[in-house]
């Protein structure tokens, strides 16, 4: 059955908001809670989630956090390796559907109520203030939970030994290009495999070249979203015209530094 997660209601989630100013990094998980008072759920659909799972959910995002060394600022390295292993369990622990996961007070509710410490702590304030799309939900491909919900949900894949061993294979910002094209490739979660999985199986770039492939390829398989239907692909006939493309892409590339 589906679960229903809270949804934070618009006043709630300003009033929220506005309290992370309130408290100094090491103090901010005295906001933290499984209250269900300003939040609503959606009339039908499923079973709404229970306040132990939330407690449940809660801690084991918060043992990543401290495991990490939160609430002490992080390196780069270490808030890529943060967030691929909050992904990985927020995915696995909360068992969302998609339909509540493209809710935006759903975000909000667990960035503001159940865990404004963790991502308070992961995207601290610029000039002192909390950027808003970090917490509010106002865009899903900026908030701090609902963006690695979403690559953990798009990178699954059964068929490995361990499903969400792609999480591990491309940068953020390699990432960030990958699920960017939101709606001619990462609109197309078998499609965003085969070139995770291509980019970490084709292995006969330099390292200087490997990102120009990615990205070129990218561009290419944008370009035939025009005339091909990703959608009705297998697996691996969209495997082939990844190989094809990055292939291609290559040649390019090669005869560019040549000239």
């Amino acid at each position: 059955m589906t679960l229903l997660y809270p949804r934070l209601l618009p006043a709630a989630t300003e009033e929220a908001f506005n309290r992370l100013h309130e408290q100094p990094r090491r103090s901010l998980r005295k906001l933290a809670s499984t209250s269900l008072a300003q939040a609503v759920f959606t009339a039908t659909g499923g079973q709404r989630v229970t306040q132990e799972r939330l407690a449940d959910l809660r801690t084991s995002l918060l043992h990543e956090a401290e495991e990490a060394g939160m609430p002490a600022s992080l390196s780069i390295e270490q808030l890529t390796s943060f967030d691929r292993r909050v992904a990985r369990r927020l995915h696995e622990e909360a068992e969302m559907a998609p339909g509540e996961a493209s809710q935006p007070q759903v975000w909000a509710y667990l960035a503001l109520v159940l865990l404004p410490d963790v991502c308070a702590w992961r995207f601290g304030p610029r000039e002192g203030t909390f950027v808003a799309d970090r917490f509010k939900g106002t865009d899903l491909t900026r908030h701090t939970l609902a963006r690695l919900w979403t690559r953990a949900h798009v990178l699954r894949d059964p068929t490995e030994d361990d499903p969400y061993a792609l999480l591990d294979v491309l940068g953020e910002a390699d990432l960030d290009q990958v699920m960017a094209r939101r709606d001619a490739v990462a609109g197309t979660p078998a499609l965003v495999r085969a070139v995770v999985r291509c980019y970490r199986d084709d292995a006969v770039d330099g390292s200087w070249a490997a990102r120009a492939v990615l990205r070129e390829s990218l561009k290419r398989l944008l370009r035939m979203s025009a005339f091909i239907d990703y959608d009705g692909l297998s697996a691996g006939q969209l495997t082939a015209i990844v190989l094809e493309t990055r292939a291609e892409t290559r040649k390019v590339i090669a005869s560019s530094a040549r000239e």
